[in-house]
């Protein structure tokens, strides 16, 4: 299968099982009152961080050492990442429901007991789910993720759908989590059960100790992405973290957009490395090129989308999104410039370079947004982000050297930095400027990377879609 064509199948899995929630987002904050909405949003944040424990780096772990040129040793570890994950789910969700009231006591703001126990049965389950679809994106396997990507987002979406209708409110939304996710890893486990019979790996104190990193590593990612919503909630109430949400799902639709390459480069770009770094250098480049193209898109779109998906009452989060895409334009440099972070010392500088800034976005962050409120936040999270990509680049060069291409990097920057300043100064016929050099920058793209289009198979790709 080449390369176009397993993205492009990526991006329908992706698209749906994440599009679908951004349909919802529309009905969702019309049968949801703000602070409704606004909790809705804090349960998603406590699942994005007890997730990083549940999963335990473990794509991460079957990427980098499953690698070799022999299908039995990768299998092998497969197996035993599959091992670890049911008994870390298992173990969760023993200890995680009898201890659930306590939990409630934690939390800085009130929520329902039975919306928190049914996110960490719906947490336990989706685990599961992550190891088989590592595996099918290691091993080429795009359709099958998709069938299950698409199962998943098309289930959850009619339940959430039909309970709202029927008044279950947010409790509504957390069932349908739950159903759907039960739903969906049992009939992958079914599925892929064929996979699962055999030898499995014994993981040495190198494979522990990367999982150490990954998962430090990871929940020091979620202070910097996720950590953000305690802090409003906790300084300005549910109603404000409903604006603030709501902002922030066009970012989100940003990185999702770039999905389909980031799950098609991650599951490769050690196997790309080892064979031609050069040309692991010019696919990293060209990943931050297209995700800073999708930043400066969403710029031009997100006036459009919001008059469409938000009611009157969220009309703030108008003014965050120049703020949410400059800090993803930002953040795509730290995720694809650092591979020698990964390669070298068990990945240990991810967790210290991740440390840092966690702990910089949570102090700072924590009196920035006491004194400016959310701008406040905003420019701590810029700020936060540009200190991290910085890091990452500069250690990973030193301990991996790629010959990565600098003024295809300037040219891009000039030209996000020129769309920001048209959309934040609203000059006379900003809407048509944005779209000509939106044009511009994708006509570059092509250009600069006409000889990895060229190499592309087109014709196996039209049989293929023909067929």
């Amino acid at each position: 299968m080449n390369s176009l064509r397993e993205m492009l199948i990526y991006a329908l899995g992706i698209f749906v099982l994440k599009g679908l929630g951004f349909v919802m987002m529309p009905i969702v904050t019309r049968m949801l009152t703000q602070v409704d909405y606004g909790e809705l949003n804090f349960l998603v944040s406590i699942a994005s961080m007890m997730s990083l424990f549940l999963t335990l780096g473990l794509g991460d772990i079957l990427f980098r050492f499953a690698s070799s040129q022999d299908k039995e040793d990768n299998d092998a570890v497969m197996r035993q990442c599959f091992r670890l994950s049911l008994l870390c789910s298992m173990l969760f969700l023993a200890l995680a429901l009898p201890l659930s009231g306590l939990i409630m006591t934690w939390l800085p703001v009130s929520l329902r007991l039975f919306d928190l126990q049914l996110l960490l049965i719906s947490l336990s389950l989706s685990s599961l789910l992550t190891v088989p679809y590592c595996y099918f994106r290691m091993t080429h396997r795009a359709v099958p993720f998709m069938v299950f990507s698409v199962a998943q987002g098309g289930l959850q979406t009619l339940l959430s759908i039909g309970l709202l209708l029927s008044g279950y409110g947010v409790t509504g939304m957390m069932l349908s989590s739950a159903i759907s996710s039960s739903a969906i890893a049992v009939a992958v486990l079914i599925y892929f059960r064929v996979h699962l019979q055999g030898r499995r790996a014994s993981f040495s104190l190198e494979h522990y100790r990367y999982i150490a990193f990954i998962v430090c590593s990871g929940l020091f990612v979620y202070c910097l992405n996720g950590a953000e919503n305690w802090l409003v909630v906790i300084h300005l109430g549910k109603q404000q973290l409903a604006i603030f949400f709501a902002a922030g799902q066009f970012g989100l639709m940003i990185s999702v957009a770039f999905e389909p390459f980031r799950m098609w480069w991650y599951a490769r770009r050690f196997q790309v490395h080892e064979t031609d770094p050069e040309l692991g250098a010019k696919y990293a480049v060209l990943g931050v090129q297209i995700g800073m193209l999708l930043a400066g898109s969403m710029l031009f779109m997100a006036p459009i989308m919001m008059d469409i998906m938000l009611p009157e009452s969220y009309r703030d989060s108008i003014s965050l999104i120049p703020w949410m895409c400059l800090i993803m334009a930002l953040r795509f440099h730290s995720e694809l410039l650092n591979i020698g972070c990964f390669l070298k010392q068990s990945a240990r500088w991810t967790s210290f370079i991740d440390g840092i800034c966690a702990l910089h976005l949570l102090i700072v962050g924590y009196w920035a947004i006491g004194e400016h409120g959310l701008t406040g936040l905003l420019a701590t999270m810029v700020l936060t982000v540009l200190i991290r990509g910085i890091l990452f680049y500069v250690i990973s060069q030193r301990l991996v050297y790629l010959p990565y291409c600098k003024s295809y990097l300037v040219i891009s920057w000039a030209i996000f930095i020129i769309l920001l300043s048209i959309n934040i100064s609203k000059v006379t016929g900003y809407r048509l400027i944005e779209f000509i050099i939106l044009s511009i920058n994708t006509l570059l793209l092509l250009y600069f990377y006409r000889n990895l289009w060229r190499g592309l198979q087109f014709s196996a790709w039209r049989r293929y879609i023909s067929h």
